[in-house]
């Protein structure tokens, strides 16, 4: 079994048979719509998100079988499919081997991570060439928004470099040293520098005995990694952050969403978004919640009380509840959309869900 099956499995078993495969699928290949993006924080499996961009529909359905054939999952119904005592326990077996998968946010960052990368290994091989007073190279990146700021942000004098190349070192080897040592191998094999090329993940797979797949997935833990703690953590990491901070700063909506948000930015009434847009209620509510739960400042007040929304709190954390519809039994006065908006700004594993 390679490590697509166990992540499959892990994600039926969150989701319990709730979610239908296409769903699934989505998730797994970072398609951006208002259902995949709620679902992946309501069933805690953010950091699956988009972690086969380019699986095809195929293959994921050739692993549900090969994972019904090894008696893991059974169908439930059309689509629907639910784990096996066998499955939890695989599922249990692997849980060291692949702890690493818990430094993964896909949702978070699968939009910003090759541009930060890019960003990375460039300003790691200019400098690292100019150390050993090497001008002739070929850089690794061409992509232009990470040339440019790469430009920016590189040192002009020798001394300049040489404290920036000492001070990125000391940030990259503190975090690299808190990944399991597969996964740090694995991202220094990927980083261009003197007289060095970065591997492919087909030469890293070869020589560590893995597959792509979870060669792939270990050197985007240790990225995701570097991202989060710049983000979260300017001043212990100023170099790190100063080459790829500016990029979290933009909330990950979809782009329809964005739009919403940019109009009511403007004030707009929602009765004027949606004649504006010809968006139905349904969309516009669906808006409403991704922005909640990506946008911190977006106050939810208007929609319901403070007394209101901490009974909704309060009820979440004491029933574990994963669906809506129980909620909205226990709170038939309030609206699906006011439920959804509260559990969103929740975040984590707290994030809404569709009323199934």
């Amino acid at each position: 079994m390679d490590i697509w099956h166990v992540i499959i499995l892990d994600i039926l078993n969150k989701m319990n048979g709730s979610r239908r495969c296409t769903g699934i699928y989505y998730i797994l290949t970072g398609k951006k719509t208002s259902q995949s993006l709620s679902d992946s924080q309501w069933f805690g499996i953010e950091h699956y998100y988009a972690s086969f961009k380019g699986m095809a529909y195929s293959a994921f359905n050739d692993a549900l079988t090969e994972l019904q054939h090894a008696r893991m999952i059974v169908k439930k119904e059309d689509q629907l499919y639910l784990v096996t005592k066998t499955g939890e326990q695989f599922l249990l077996d692997q849980r060291k081997r692949l702890s690493f998968l818990e430094n993964l946010n896909g949702l978070k960052y699968s939009s910003i991570e090759s541009t930060c990368w890019h960003v990375i290994t460039l300003f790691v091989q200019a400098l690292s060439n100019a150390l050993y007073l090497q001008g002739d190279y070929s850089p690794v990146v061409r992509e232009r928004e990470a040339v440019r700021l790469v430009k920016t942000l590189y040192p002009r004098s020798e001394e300049e470099r040489r404290k920036k190349a000492d001070a990125l070192y000391r940030e990259m080897h503190f975090l690299l040293q808190h990944s399991d040592s597969a996964s740090a191998g694995i991202f220094i094999k990927k980083l261009s520098g003197y007289k060095r090329i970065g591997n492919t993940f087909e030469q890293i797979g070869r020589e560590w005995n893995m597959s792509q797949a979870e060669a792939i997935l270990r050197f985007r833990s240790v990225l995701h990694s570097f991202i989060q703690h710049s983000a979260a953590l300017k001043s212990d990491f100023p170099v790190l952050h100063s080459l790829i901070g500016s990029f979290t700063e933009i909330p990950a909506l979809t782009r329809s969403a964005s739009l919403t948000y940019d109009m009511l930015s403007k004030d707009m009434s929602l009765q004027q978004i949606m004649k504006i847009r010809n968006l139905k209620a349904s969309t516009l509510e669906d808006h409403l919640v991704e922005i909640a739960r990506e946008i911190p400042e977006f106050s939810i007040s208007p929609f319901i009380s403070k007394k209101e929304s901490d009974e909704i709190k309060h009820f979440y954390h004491k029933t574990k509840e994963n669906k809506l519809r129980p909620m909205k039994d226990a709170f038939p006065h309030l609206s699906y959309l006011q439920i959804r908006l509260v559990l969103a700004k929740e975040g984590g594993t707290h994030g809404a869900g569709s009323s199934t």
